[in-house]
């Protein structure tokens, strides 16, 4: 075999200088490539953290506004550990079930959906929770929307059993409906939640049983609806702890909420925000004065008990 080498320069020399050659060149590579990697480490880093979360279905629907801002008081609270986050709606058409279905499927970036808790839900939906009551457990005393052509009979009721012949709305997928079923009520369940006040104002409905702590506004929102009124007779109570469900893939925002929310309550910032939203309206309610039916919830049996520590009490408020 030939070999052509210029003059002065020894085979083994020209080998030395190719290798270094083609050196040069890998080294220029993983160069480019850590240079990426490491622009890429630095855009990651200095993105948001997104949080996805249910809207009003309307402007009359006041019942997520306190559940938006816990979500960002639990997350300014972690944002010096966490860093900067940012918060997005998913669809307003996204009703209860679309909005489970969403979560379960991971739709959008770390969707927090609060729900009632359920022990088929978390066994059946496989969907993960912070198990701390976002409400403090305020969502299970239910007052009642009552229709003007039973307002009088409802107002001389003594008995549960005597309650449970009335027709009461509630909404489709709403842990409500299942608790009221198992105790015996008549209920009938409705899609569109707007559409429950207006059959209890036209008496399609006899009653629609919503939480104390909403009532009052909803009352303000629907002032169109002359015919809408609030019984001050009874109170519905039972045990109706709400969660933060999200997709068992996001742990790190299950850590950073129950942080957040941990950090809040402790300080009394949750106390303050509780208040802030619900104590004018529960005054007007006037829990102490009226008759208590307590229900039972069955579907909490497998549920530890360490949230009730957090729990409202009417007697005597956050």
């Amino acid at each position: 075999m030939n070999v052509n080498v210029r003059p002065g320069i020894a085979l083994g020399e020209r080998t030395t200088i190719m290798v270094t050659g083609n050196t040069l060149k890998l080294r220029r590579r993983w160069r480019w490539i850590i240079g990426l990697l490491f622009s890429l480490q630095t855009t990651l880093a200095s993105a948001d953290f997104i949080v996805s979360h249910r809207e009003p279905s309307g402007d009359t629907d006041t019942r997520d506004q306190y559940t938006i801002a816990l979500i960002r008081l639990a997350l300014e609270k972690t944002k010096a550990a966490y860093g900067a986050y940012e918060m997005r709606p998913i669809p307003a058409s996204y009703y209860k079930l679309r909005a489970r279905l969403a979560t379960s499927s991971n739709q959008y970036p770390n969707i927090l959906l609060e729900e009632s808790y359920d022990d088929e839900l978390v066994t059946k939906s496989k969907l993960d929770f912070i198990p701390f009551p976002i409400d403090l457990g305020i969502l299970g005393y239910r007052v009642c929307f009552v229709s003007p052509q039973r307002k009088a009979d409802v107002a001389r009721i003594t008995s549960i059993e005597e309650l449970k012949k009335f027709r009461l709305g509630q909404g489709i997928g709403w842990q409500d409906a299942k608790i009221l079923k198992h105790n015996g009520f008549n209920v009938i369940e409705v899609e569109a939640y707007e559409s429950l006040f207006k059959m209890v104002a036209a008496g399609r409905i006899d009653l629609f049983c919503t939480g104390a702590n909403q009532a009052s506004a909803e009352l303000q929102a629907h002032q169109t609806l002359t015919q809408l009124s609030i019984d001050n007779a009874f109170t519905l109570v039972y045990k109706l702890p709400r969660f933060f469900f999200l997709h068992p893939d996001n742990q790190l925002l299950k850590r950073r909420i129950t942080t957040g929310l941990t950090l809040a309550y402790n300080d009394g910032s949750m106390q303050q925000l509780w208040q802030e939203n619900f104590g004018p309206g529960l005054r007007q309610i006037h829990l102490p004065e009226r008759t208590v039916f307590y229900l039972a919830n069955p579907f909490i049996a497998h549920l530890d008990r360490g949230y009730e520590q957090y729990l409202f009490s009417p007697l005597n408020p956050p």
